[in-house]
């Protein structure tokens, strides 16, 4: 496969649906790529590689979301495969798809590139823009993939979140276009859907998923035939959840650590290293209390969230995020480090401290322990001071596809408890 021609891919199906799309796009300069389906979503932003056009990948499909957006970008136009009621004009794949040829005259993406923007999550502020294009997001992609040592698999890659969302697009949509590993159109959500998924996949499956989904599918991952290897990211994983992972099914499980402003920079394999191993030529530099990430990909040194222990040998220890550290009674922790420890208890199912207003923590919990159990277990494991105060038992805390907060459901959800 050609490293300029990205597109042209062994999985041919993707390459002639790009082709037959590129004719029947709307001509809007911004197309709001909503697509559940893989293989649609890859062929959909595939066909507007070389178009002056631009992909936007929301960090939610929520009427709210697009309406935000769409302030910034009014002349947007939906690209879906799926029904749903949205505050702008959309294109149903479907119909395009259905539509008679319009003079199309080939798919040639070797000219020209792709441009893209990616939002982050919106867990701790107002989503935020942030431009990509082929050189970067391919450049990442086949250093990660040589670092996990990738690059001769034939793996089907199957992914529980969203392509929308950059890890989601990196590992299920960017990877497979980079190398021999194969685009799946599954998404699947509940264990016995991924477990179905992972059974019937055409090819040995790495599965790219999220700490929220290995929890929750623990005690049924040993019966996960064809599985090769698993992936995780968009939170801390506990090393002893990775342990028991690999005790079950004898596949290794890796971590991938970065953001949607540097993409994947990292990995570990957290059952066996508790240190962070960097991608080759990227390198992370401090300034005071600031760290920043060079990396090949890169146009300019990004800052980052985390502080972090440089190790040497291209390595480092995440340390926790700067606004993430709280300091009570004198003593500091990570909000972080109180999440992990909450919900490593027996029974819990999820978990999240914040704090209020009064220089106390709080937190929730999802679980059918009491709150005195879950208070007496936390006791033996953090300080005192940071018992939550008060500790809210729930039904669900509001997460997105990914498993991260969503800050003004959050907020909704904490103005009603008393």
């Amino acid at each position: 496969m050609s490293s300029n021609n990205p597109f042209a891919i062994h999985q041919q199906p993707l390459a002639r649906l790009a082709a037959t799309l590129r004719a029947r796009l709307p001509g809007n300069p911004y197309l709001i790529n909503l697509c559940d389906n893989r293989l649609w979503f890859a062929a959909s932003l595939a066909a507007t590689f070389g178009r002056d056009q631009t992909t936007l990948l929301p960090p939610a499909n929520t009427p709210g979301v697009i309406t935000e957006l769409l302030d910034q970008f009014p002349e947007a136009v939906v690209l879906t495969d799926r029904e749903q009621d949205l505050p702008c004009p959309r294109a149903a794949i479907a119909n395009l798809l259905d539509q008679p040829s319009m003079g199309h005259r080939g798919f040639q993406p070797l000219a020209a590139n792709l441009d893209l923007i990616a939002f982050t999550s919106g867990s701790s502020a107002s989503p935020q823009p942030w431009r990509k294009n082929w050189p970067m997001l391919a450049h990442c992609a086949r250093l990660a993939i040589s670092t996990l040592g990738l690059a001769r698999q034939s793996w089907a890659v199957i992914g529980t979140t969203p392509p929308q969302h950059m890890y989601g697009l990196e590992t299920s949509v960017i990877w497979p276009l980079c190398s021999n590993l194969i685009l799946t159109r599954a998404r699947p959500f509940y264990p016995e859907d991924i477990r179905l998924a992972i059974a019937n996949a055409p090819a040995p499956v790495l599965l790219a998923t999220t700490p929220l989904h290995l929890k929750a599918c623990i005690n049924e991952v040993h019966r996960w035939q064809n599985l090769a290897a698993v992936i995780s990211s968009t939170a801390a994983l506990d090393p002893e959840l990775a342990k028991t992972f690999e005790e079950k099914t004898g596949k290794p499980l890796w971590e991938l650590y970065g953001s949607t402003e540097t993409q994947s920079f990292a990995c570990r394999r957290p059952a066996r290293e508790a240190l962070w191993r960097l991608y080759p030529g990227t390198a992370i530099q401090q300034e005071e209390e600031l760290f920043s990430l060079q990396a090949p990909w890169l146009p300019a040194p990004v800052e980052l969230a985390d502080s972090f222990e440089i190790c040497g040998e291209g390595k480092c220890r995440v340390l926790g995020r700067r606004t993430d550290l709280v300091k009570i009674a004198g003593k500091r922790i990570s909000l972080a480090e109180l999440n992990l420890r909450l919900t490593q208890i027996d029974g819990v199912q999820d978990g999240y401290f914040y704090q209020t207003n009064h220089q106390r923590l709080g937190a929730l919990v999802v679980s059918s322990r009491s709150k005195a159990e879950i208070l007496t277990a936390l006791r033996r494991v953090i300080d005192e001071v940071f018992l939550p105060r008060p500790l809210y038992r729930v039904d669900k805390i509001p997460r997105n596809a990914t498993g991260k907060i969503v800050k003004a459901e959050l907020k909704k959800l904490l103005d009603t408890l008393p």
